[in-house]
């Protein structure tokens, strides 16, 4: 990359990670606003009816079907984004970013388990193209500047600055020089910077949630060191669960899925029997980890566990019946409140437990060991990072088969 191209990028990236920031400052407000709408006005205005759940998930599965058989198959999911990303180096956005923007909109407002990465991830990759194409970037130009946008953007939603950096260059440092791929992430590193300092500015601006969630300390001794490889396991067979229930659910559906209407409404019917009994169900779930991390001395293993596998159920529910979203903020809840239902029974320091537990469930789910552990990373401590990255690469490794000569 020369010197002229890379200043360039450089400016260009500082300016698109503040483009980005804003735009995702202001998909979420409006996104708390309309759940305001629904949920508090709503419930408020009928007098806070305790079937509210069950009334609104339903009457939403009928707009989310509405908008599935009018609309299409939108918002359009994270990981179809990237692929067609990396496959052709950019991201097309005729006709799509507003179907994205009410697509997501809708799901999201009628309390669906799922977060908004998918919807920011299509809209910011597809303006970033057509900004691209407007001022007649280079193939070379483009191809960065989406990789930075979608890189910054994942780093500000979740909260953690080399989450981007790992969901977009995982496994791509094969394929590039080193050379270039330091200067790549010298480029990230000052966009990213950008956005985050225009965001979190907002964020105060208008008095809004942190979506930082420090579980606490740790201590780690011999009984935590023993423990490792059992709570490792224990998570990677949970992340399996999540696909045990795609399958199920893919399996059941199968008879309506050229209905969307019906399944819709299938899918918000049974998202709002399960809020109807565990709110915790309703919304991608990242301000439920500080509550779960507060509340569970108080809580029984057997309702933490029903918190967990019922929120990796509802979430894949949502995804299979035509809710689409992303599923990353809901994973991580599910995995955490599982994994304090382990401290009920183990004889370990409760936030070794959970972080090991966690990473190594949300690896097997993402498919990318780097970029889980520096999602997890920041709900703990300091001396426990070394043991997530650990415990998300032992998670999803494979030992390669000797073929017999």
């Amino acid at each position: 990359m020369k010197l002229r191209l890379q200043l360039v990028l450089t400016l260009y990236g500082i300016i698109l990670g503040t483009l980005v920031a804003v735009i995702a400052f202001l998909f979420l407000r409006l996104v708390n606003f309309l759940i305001y709408l629904v949920w508090d006005a709503g419930a408020s205005l009928f007098g806070d009816p305790v079937f509210w759940p069950i009334l609104i998930c339903t009457l939403g599965g009928v707009f989310v079907g509405l908008s599935r058989k009018h609309i299409g198959p939108y918002p359009r999911e994270m990981d179809e984004v990237m692929g067609e990303f990396h496959a052709n180096g950019r991201v097309s956005y005729q006709g799509k970013l507003w179907r994205n923007l009410v697509a997501a909109l809708i799901v999201l407002m009628f309390g669906a388990s799922l977060g908004p990465e998918a919807a920011l991830v299509s809209i910011c990759a597809g303006l970033v193209t057509w900004v691209g194409d407007k001022l007649h970037f280079t193939y070379q130009q483009r191809d960065a500047l989406i990789e930075f946008g979608i890189g910054a953007l994942l780093s500000i939603i979740f909260a953690s600055p080399l989450f981007g950096i790992a969901s977009t260059q995982e496994g791509e440092a094969n394929n590039i020089s080193k050379k270039l791929h330091i200067q790549k992430i010298i480029i990230y590193f000052f966009s990213v910077s950008a956005g985050f300092l225009v965001f979190y500015y907002l964020l105060q601006l208008n008095d809004g949630p942190s979506p930082f969630a420090n579980l606490g300390s740790a201590t780690i001794s011999w009984p935590e060191l023993l423990l490792l490889i059992p709570l490792l396991l224990a998570g990677k067979y949970f992340g399996k669960v999540y696909g045990l229930f795609e399958t199920g659910i893919t399996f059941a559906t199968r008879k309506i899925q050229s209905k969307p209407i019906m399944l819709a409404v299938s899918g918000g019917l049974i998202l709002g029997v399960f809020a109807f009994f565990l709110p915790n169900m309703l919304y991608s779930g990242e301000h439920g980890v500080g509550e779960i991390a507060k509340e569970y001395d108080s809580m029984s293993i057997y309702l933490l566990l029903a918190i967990g596998f019922a929120k990796l159920f509802v979430t894949r529910i949502c995804l299979g019946t035509g809710w689409r979203g992303g599923h990353i903020f809901p994973i991580i809840f599910a995995s955490i409140a599982v994994g304090f239902a382990l401290t009920k029974i183990l004889p370990a320091d409760p936030i070794f437990i959970v972080a090991i537990f966690a990473t190594a469930s949300c690896a097997v789910i993402l498919k990318k060991p780097l970029a889980a552990a520096f999602l997890l990373a920041l709900f703990f401590p300091f001396q426990l990072w070394l043991f997530i990255v650990v415990a998300a690469y032992l998670a999803v490794y494979k030992p390669k088969r000797v073929s017999a000569s």
